[in-house]
């Protein structure tokens, strides 16, 4: 099967390492440093696997995607320059790695509907300044959609190492884990430490588990029924009271401190390196659905203003 990946931070090198691994085609839509430092070395792996090289694929570097499984890998602020990269392209399927469930529906509208899946990636690691990716964890890709190549996209990615599902209700998938990940976006920026210390701390963990409940409201009105997922119960959090729900959250920052050692949300990452921040099509499209579905989401609202204005002053410092 060949596979494009557009965009080769941490999740994308992670995905079409293994893939190539495994003896699959894999072309790589890249520019600037990431493509000097892939012409150069290929796609290296190291952490919870080693790789470097090629493997026993075959790797190319901005080919056309004509007929490919096409995965965007970049950040929901670069879709826009990403889809032109891409240009006219006629897919066996399309998903997005991106955080958020506004993707999807940006997809539909360049794609064919039938072509377009959902997914909620939920592995993790950390590009380095030289190329190589730390690979941290390796939890679940739930993947689901009306393609009829949709389940062997699946089982042709979880047989090369990452453990991949088929979901025939990925949008509850997504919202799932979108909810516990805006709750993490935040109290990242805030903290700016690794992911543990973030959500052991009682203060944060509280924050973190009201924006858990005010994100659950927007779900529910959107007809959404949360899940529990890896890492975050949010079914659980958003129907416990504000202690126990807080208590909850405790409890995940001691399993990443035990589990997960140094684990950093990318946001945190990005901050080091002075890159962007998902704002927009994130926490900006939760106050939004919030206001336009009537709903009170004050955590919500104040936690949006904080991470805007970090992401103001990180954009004026680069400029």
């Amino acid at each position: 099967m060949r596979f494009t990946i557009v965009g080769c931070g941490a999740l994308g090198t992670i995905l079409g390492a293994h893939l190539l691994q495994a003896g699959h085609e894999v072309n790589v839509r890249v520019r600037g440093t990431r493509l000097k430092q892939i012409e150069s070395s290929g796609l290296c792996v190291n952490g919870l696997r080693n790789f470097s090289g090629t493997g026993r694929g075959s790797l190319t570097i901005n080919r056309p995607a004509e007929e490919d499984v096409l995965i965007y890998a970049v950040k929901t602020y670069h879709f826009e320059q990403a889809f032109s990269d891409v240009g006219d392209s006629n897919p066996l399927a399309v998903f997005s790695l991106a955080n958020g469930v506004e993707k999807t529906r940006q997809l539909k509208n360049l794609y064919t509907d039938s072509n377009v899946l959902g997914c909620m990636a939920n592995f993790s690691g950390e590009l380095g300044n030289d190329g190589v990716v730390n690979f941290t964890r390796n939890v679940a890709v739930y993947i689901g959609g009306p393609s009829i190549h949709v389940k062997s996209i699946v089982e042709t990615i979880d047989s090369a190492g990452i453990n991949t599902i088929y979901s025939d209700n990925i949008e509850t998938e997504e919202w799932s884990k979108f909810v516990g990940w805006a709750a993490l976006l935040v109290t990242s920026v805030i903290a700016r430490t690794d992911t543990g210390a973030t959500l052991s701390n009682p203060y944060l963990a509280q924050i973190a588990a009201t924006i858990i409940y005010e994100s659950s409201l927007i779900a529910s009105k959107q007809g959404v029924t949360l899940i529990d997922r890896a890492p975050f119960p949010v079914a659980t959090i958003s129907a416990a009271s504000l202690e126990d729900a807080t208590g909850e959250v405790i409890k995940i920052g001691e399993d990443f401190t035990r589990e997960a050692p140094g684990h950093r949300m990318s946001a945190v990452q990005d901050l080091a390196f002075g890159r962007e921040l998902e704002v927009e099509e994130t926490l900006g499209f939760l106050c939004k659905e919030a206001v336009s579905l009537g709903l009170d989401c004050p955590c919500l609202q104040m936690s949006y203003n904080i991470v805007s204005g970090v992401n103001h002053i990180q954009k004026s410092l680069k400029d």
